[in-house]
């Protein structure tokens, strides 16, 4: 009996080790540009935590390969079995067999830099930007540090089509006297190999190779690393529809609504189960203007005040010294779009769900609504293209009467997709204020700053001070906010004007944790020599959501408060609650707690990695229920549409 194994099995199997070769390798490209992560693992664990992610990746792999063969192998053995090896049928196969391997390694390769900006592996929150192609094309292509991952795509999709071809082309050359017997027999062995493949153990008395799994360690670094990428952009893409189809689901809509009236002190109204009446004691006879700087991935951890010995922010580092600072920060999620959320609306991010895109636009009882109710007038500044993100759509709907964008700004003076750069952007706006001063109105300005963002572009009027493009973006962005400063303090609206400058997220810096908290750690500063003349350091846990209701306790006006957010100077919180997209982060002063939709929970004494959930069981709870309970309700209130009353 001849036991040759068939020439198309021949194929497969040769496809499947090239396919794990090519997975091996992308995977040491992500760990050789993490290796300041690698070398915090201690070194008489660094070795085996490398070799046990490696072979943990290999399931992984092994599991995607066995997913984008399984197809093939089925056309491929009907077409030995019944049809005498079929030109046409091999021929169609083995382009599938390219074309899914080659989407396979376009995921695997983006999410070389996704990683590194974001510390985890791609998922389908990279899609919420689908909508704006160009905008997203442009932004990658005009970051030159970009270039060397599209040119390894560029390579890796060659090198492997041509190898495919060639592949191809001397696997199916003979034909092969095999009977129906042995052939059926090939197929049930190679069936049950994929079956395992496909598991991802050969355990059948435990679940299938999962997302928890990976979580073998303390190190963020080496648990990330061994999950391949396509399988977490496919397990999340899987999910899409249960997290974007209502409720969150994180517990009872009435159990959420009973905690969080206590956490937040609330009664509710007729209304909303969470709104309350707001009256200060005291008013102020000529109402001040707030000009809002809402400044792009400007990271806590990037100023001296918090360490940081870059000294890459000394406007800020300095501005604190008659500033109203709270140190103790988060933003609400990790995207632009949650942070113009979480500080206008004072709303905190749910997941990877985009609020700004929701249709449709709901209207919440806002920062600019309720400043527009007090005869404030409203204008906003961007950078660049509002439609990017529905930010233009959404504040329209939310209060803002005036919005400035890359339609307005000269075309010379716009560097990239991004628009004009921040000093520029600044400069452009203050005749505006000015109008708005002559209308004898107090105003709401806010602005989102985009420079601190790829494409790194600068002015010829800035003068860099480092090697790192990162780091000039961000000494630009400061060195840009005191150029606004000094330019509004020539102005006669300045003394009269609250400065809020607070940032819509951080950047992921030498991460302990798979959420990283220097991605969330964000600084609040209000500064007014007029309304806030005395320094103050406040240490208290705050987020995002808690800067418009502190600002209208600033400038004691009447409101109803029917967000998620309190007033930091008369209000306490135990914890503040972030988003990272499918993880939720819950901080205090010394603890860290950790829910993960794909992992496994985890309690830290930050930033310590050590995983010590078991000792702390009952402050774990209290602070998942603290998330959980508020979070549900901000969901409850969108789905219901119950976030702000008709003007």
């Amino acid at each position: 009996m001849n036991f040759k194994l068939p020439n198309y099995l021949k194929y497969l199997f040769k496809v499947y080790f090239i396919g794990i070769g090519i997975f091996f390798l992308l995977r040491c490209v992500s760990f050789f540009l993490n290796w300041n992560l690698v070398q915090a693992i201690p070194e008489d664990i660094r070795s085996a935590s490398l070799v046990h992610s490696f072979l943990l990746g290999i399931r992984f792999d092994t599991i995607i390969s066995t997913y984008l063969l399984a197809l093939p192998f089925l056309l491929l053995f009907i077409n030995d079995l019944f049809f005498d090896n079929k030109k046409p049928l091999i021929t169609l196969t083995k382009h599938l067999v390219l074309a899914l391997y080659l989407i396979a390694f376009i995921i695997a390769v983006i999410d070389i830099p996704y990683f590194n900006h974001f510390n985890y592996r791609l998922t389908t929150a990279a899609l919420m930007w689908v909508e704006s192609p160009v905008f997203v094309v442009k932004m990658v292509v005009q970051e030159y540090s970009y270039w060397i991952f599209i040119a390894l795509l560029i390579v890796l999709v060659y090198t492997f089509a041509k190898g495919m071809k060639r592949l191809s082309n001397t696997s199916f050359t003979k034909n092969q006297a095999i009977n129906k017997g042995l052939k059926s027999l090939f197929f049930l062995v190679t069936a049950f190999l994929l079956f395992i493949g496909l598991r991802g153990r050969t355990d059948f008395d435990k679940s299938p190779l999962g997302p928890p799994d990976a979580y073998f360690s303390d190190y963020s670094i080496t648990n990330q690393m061994s999950l391949n990428p396509v399988f977490t952009f496919l397990k999340s893409a899987l999910d899409y529809k249960k997290r974007h189809n209502g409720d969150i689901g994180l517990m009872n809509d009435e159990q959420a609504i009973t905690l969080s009236q206590q956490f937040l002190n609330r009664e509710g109204n007729e209304y909303s189960p969470i709104a309350k009446e707001v009256i200060p004691d005291s008013s102020y006879p000529n109402q001040p203007n707030v000009v809002l700087v809402m400044m792009e991935g400007h990271s806590a951890k990037m100023m001296a005040v918090n360490g940081n010995e870059d000294g890459c922010s000394p406007f800020l580092d300095s501005l604190l010294k008659e500033s109203l600072y709270f140190k103790h920060i988060y933003s609400a999620g990790i995207h632009t779009h949650n942070g113009i959320l979480g500080i206008l609306n004072a709303y905190p991010a749910l997941f990877e769900r985009h609020a700004l895109k929701q249709l449709p636009i709901q209207r919440f009882n806002n920062l600019p609504r309720v400043l527009k109710n007090h005869g404030y007038n409203n204008i906003y500044f961007s950078n660049h293209d509002l439609e990017f993100d529905n930010v233009g759509g959404f504040l329209t709907e939310n209060g803002f009467e005036q919005l400035i964008s890359d339609r307005i700004y000269p075309k010379e003076k716009q560097l990239s997709t991004l628009g004009v750069p921040d000093d520029y952007m600044f400069e452009f706006s203050i005749p505006y204020l000015n109008e708005l001063e002559k209308k004898n109105k107090p105003f709401l300005a806010t602005y989102m700053t985009t420079s601190n963002h790829i494409p790194y572009h600068f002015p010829e009027n800035y003068k860099r001070r480092y090697e790192s493009r990162q780091l000039d973006a961000f000494a630009y962005a400061d060195w840009s906010l005191k150029k606004f400063i000094q330019m509004a303090q020539k102005q006669t609206w300045y003394e009269n004007t609250i400065f809020v400058f607070v940032a819509d997220h951080g950047w992921a810096i030498n991460p302990t944790y798979d959420l990283a908290l220097s991605h969330s750690h964000i600084p609040l500063i209000f500064y007014s020599p007029k309304y806030i003349p005395e320094p103050k350091l406040d240490t208290n846990m705050g987020g995002q959501i808690d800067v418009f209701p502190t600002l209208m306790g600033l400038l004691k006006l009447p409101y109803v408060n029917n967000t998620l957010g309190l007033d930091l100077l008369k209000e306490h919180r135990p914890y503040i609650y972030f988003n990272s997209d499918n993880k939720i982060g819950v901080i205090d002063q010394k603890h860290l707690y950790i829910y993960r939709k794909d992992g496994p929970e985890s309690f830290h004494e930050y930033f310590n990695s050590e995983n010590i959930i078991d000792s702390f069981k009952a402050k774990a709870d209290s602070m998942r229920n603290y998330a959980f309970a508020q979070m549900q309700v901000a969901n409850y209130l969108i789905r219901n549409n119950k976030v702000g009353k008709e003007d």
